[in-house]
């Protein structure tokens, strides 16, 4: 999946760069917001819609600093009747009762860590609203293996989270509740922080959330054609000057996450390959360019929360041992890394 958005590090492709080069926050953060999504309530099914990713351009110019801030759009569901849910009731049928419901609460301590996952948070009271949601479904028990299956089986999933939420009829008086567990999708990375959705009001009766667990996967993403990886980091690329005391890091592009974009690191890939057809369409003087031969792909989490892909482009290799750095703090802003993969020509 690709962004709309570029963010352009450098004046020219040709321009020199510090070293050792460290992560571009102030142009990071000027970056369109990450769009956030809400999963509906009241409904036992749904599949977002497709957004067509837009073509990857070169780095050319640079970008005015602009703060942002996340951007939160909100997917209401149907208010049509609802079937029986899988879960118990609680007595009395009260949201203050499903709140404290420790029966509730033992579904999300108990429940197993899928393998190749691990375990983002547990016991929420919110369900996530985060970026590159892909779809939800209704479970017969809090199975993290079924909804860890369905991201298996959907390409490009990052991660899921499991909650338990009560529903009720439309236009009843008085309605029973019943209660269902959830399963949703998500092609980026998530967070405890962004397990802010904790609840909303149908007509007179509120629809709140207990025992939310998120997990991310724990595997390595997968390779890229053309390419040698994915080499696991523990931080980013933080390289010196060759040998010649020459620069090797040609810039980076960022891609917030969106319905468009998740954690691929196939678009680094894209991007890396892209710039070198700029570069040698753009040569020096004397004819030489840049040639793109090494990429490290991440994920740039502000606060704890994701952001978007971070694609560093380099014409050397360089090994996990120059995986440096691992975040910077700007004000009171963290910023941190995560998912951090090279991949070589």
């Amino acid at each position: 999946m690709l962004s709309t958005l570029m963010i352009a590090a450098l004046a020219g492709v040709t321009a020199a760069m510090p070293s050792p080069q460290g992560i571009e926050i102030p142009d990071a953060v000027a970056a369109a917001n990450p769009v956030l999504f809400t999963p509906p309530l009241d409904v036992e099914s749904n599949t977002p819609k497709e957004v067509a990713p837009a073509p990857i351009e070169p780095i050319t110019t640079p970008i005015s600093k602009v703060k942002r801030e996340p951007t939160l759009v909100e997917r209401d569901g149907s208010c049509a009747v609802q079937p029986a849910g899988s879960g118990p009731v609680p007595t009395p049928d009260t949201v203050a009762a499903f709140s404290a419901d420790p029966d509730l609460q033992a579904f999300s301590q108990n429940a197993p860590t899928p393998d190749g996952y691990v375990e983002a948070f547990q016991g929420a009271t919110g369900s996530l609203s985060a970026s590159n949601y892909m779809g939800l479904y209704t479970l017969a028990s809090y199975d993290t293996l079924t909804c860890a299956s369905q991201c298996d089986q959907a390409s490009g999933c990052q991660a899921f989270n499991v909650y338990i939420e009560p529903n009720y009829h439309k236009n009843c008086p008085n309605p029973p509740s019943t209660t269902n567990f959830k399963c949703t999708l998500w092609g980026a990375p998530v967070s405890s922080a962004e397990a802010t959705n904790t609840g909303q009001w149908r007509d007179s009766f509120e629809v709140v959330i207990a025992g939310s667990n998120g997990y991310n996967k724990d595997s390595p993403p997968p390779s890229c054609d053309g390419f040698t990886g994915p080499q696991e980091l523990g931080g980013a690329i933080n390289a010196p000057l060759d040998q010649s005391g020459d620069n090797t890091y040609m810039g980076y592009q960022f891609f917030p996450f969106s319905q468009s974009q998740g954690y691929d690191p196939s678009t680094c890939a894209q991007a890396c390959e892209l710039q070198t057809t700029y570069n040698s369409q753009h040569p020096n003087a004397d004819g030489s360019y840049q040639t793109c031969t090494f990429f490290n792909a991440y994920v740039l989490s502000e606060d704890a929360v994701p952001q978007g892909l971070y694609c560093s482009l380099y014409n050397e290799t360089w090994g996990p041992s120059y995986a440096t750095n691992y975040g910077q703090t700007r004000g009171s802003d963290r910023y941190t890394v995560s998912r951090s993969y090279s991949y070589a020509v």
